[in-house]
């Protein structure tokens, strides 16, 4: 019997479930291979980063490990996420300190877009890297032999073989949850340069069937969940989200808010007004994030916007008394801070009230990651969890990025880097 841990570092805030939907789907998906319980078992081990120390500490991972014989296990399989970033060698290296010499695996983001040479380079001690999503790669790792020489793996997945982690009771729901979150769907089609949502070795976006996310519905319906953030890069993009809609309009959810990211550019013509008014019948929470509304920022980025579309949006969320926020990024190419000023007094004049912004992180593998020195980007690890951001360019000082920071920070006090 192959014996595997499984180790997140999960973001998990108060009122939300204890381990994320994310490793709850590989789980759900290993368990349901015939092999499982005959060749392999796995042990998760789910790591709050709210909970972790500032910097590597032995003491607090020996508490998790300590119930393990190191030498009975095959696998470790470990999540690398940019806030998790500053603890995965670290981990790595303690475990091979301890004496643990079978396979270390590695996946996340991360991993997923990095060149083969940078991974090598990056994490010197993992023996498999896991690129993309990784429900069929992570059995593939489990089931591989220890060699040498390291192995990439990015296995294609058919999304109508994934099991639904809430129905096969992988993640357990208790009654009036506050908090789940939800998917219909994973990437997506657009290509801003700053964004590792998407899948970049297809370029397509994976669905769910209808009638798993339909069955997953009804069953937070039954739980009475109180908040059901959908986690799909854009909702309103694709066949399906108007029938989800419906579906969530026909369950009636009383009491239960859910929160959909939004592209303002989608929302045109008559299904455009059909969605709105699906989200007006459903009190659903609009996210949109236009990340910038200067043309000489968003086209770097890839990511543009129509000030005369949104603006008549604007006017029709507000008639109607949608709840919704927006996102602005600082930290862009050619930005200034009056230029990041002049993106807030857009959404403020045309009466959004609800704004928050984000500093520029530069995801590994992710176009504007490799364009830093075109920009002259300078990073600094920053904040609870040593995120690198961007906090000097060609267009903006140190300084100038503490500006900028400052006025974040008047948008939304509870949002730290």
């Amino acid at each position: 019997m192959k014996n595997v841990l499984l180790i997140s570092f999960d973001l998990i805030r108060p009122g939300e479930l204890n381990q994320s939907l994310a490793i709850g789907s590989l789980i759900a998906y290993a368990k349901a291979r015939k092999e499982y319980g005959n060749e392999f078992l796995i042990y998760p081990i789910s790591i709050n980063v709210f909970d972790a120390p500032k910097y590597f500490e032995s003491d607090f991972f020996e508490q998790y490990l300590k119930v393990f014989h190191l030498k009975s296990i095959n696998t470790i399989a470990i999540s690398a996420y940019i806030w998790s970033e500053y603890l995965v060698n670290p981990l790595i290296n303690y475990l091979r300190s301890k004496g643990y010499k079978n396979k270390i695996v590695l996946g996340g983001y991360q991993i997923s877009y990095s060149e083969q040479s940078q991974l090598i380079k990056d994490y010197p001690q993992c023996d498999i890297f896991i690129s993309g999503y990784a429900e069929h790669s992570l059995v593939e790792a489990i089931m591989a032999e220890k060699s040498d020489y390291r192995m990439f793996l990015n296995e294609p997945i058919d999304f109508a073989q994934i099991p639904s982690p809430y129905l096969t009771n992988e993640l357990t729901v208790p009654e009036k949850q506050l908090m789940v979150r939800f998917e219909s769907k994973r990437g997506c089609p657009f290509r801003c340069t700053f964004c590792a949502h998407r899948d970049l070795r297809l370029n397509k976006v994976h669905k769910h069937s209808v009638n798993k996310v339909f069955q997953e519905l009804v069953f937070f319906k039954s739980k009475n969940v109180k908040r059901i953030n959908v986690l799909d890069p854009v909702f309103n993009q694709g066949p399906d989200y108007i029938n989800i809609l419906k579906e969530i309009d026909r369950l009636h959810f009383e009491n239960t808010t859910f929160t959909l990211q939004t592209r303002f550019e989608l929302i045109k013509d008559d299904e455009g007004e059909t969605y709105l008014t699906l989200v007006e019948k459903t009190k659903a929470h609009l996210e949109f994030g236009i990340q910038s509304i200067i043309p000489e920022e968003y086209r770097i980025v890839n990511r543009p916007n129509k000030p005369e579309h949104i603006s008549n949006l604007f006017r029709q969320l507000n008639d109607r008394k949608i709840s919704y926020e927006v996102s602005l990024i600082y930290g862009l190419p050619n930005q200034t801070v009056e230029s990041f000023k002049r993106s807030i007094a857009f959404l403020e004049e045309h009466g959004c009230t609800n704004i928050t912004a984000y500093p520029l992180m530069l995801l590994k593998g992710t176009e504007l990651y490799h364009e830093k020195t075109k920009w002259n980007m300078k990073e600094e690890f920053l904040g609870e969890f040593q995120i690198p951001v961007v906090v000097s360019s060609s267009s903006f000082t140190k300084d100038d990025w503490y500006k900028m920071r400052d006025i974040a920070y008047g948008l939304c006090p509870n949002y730290r880097v």
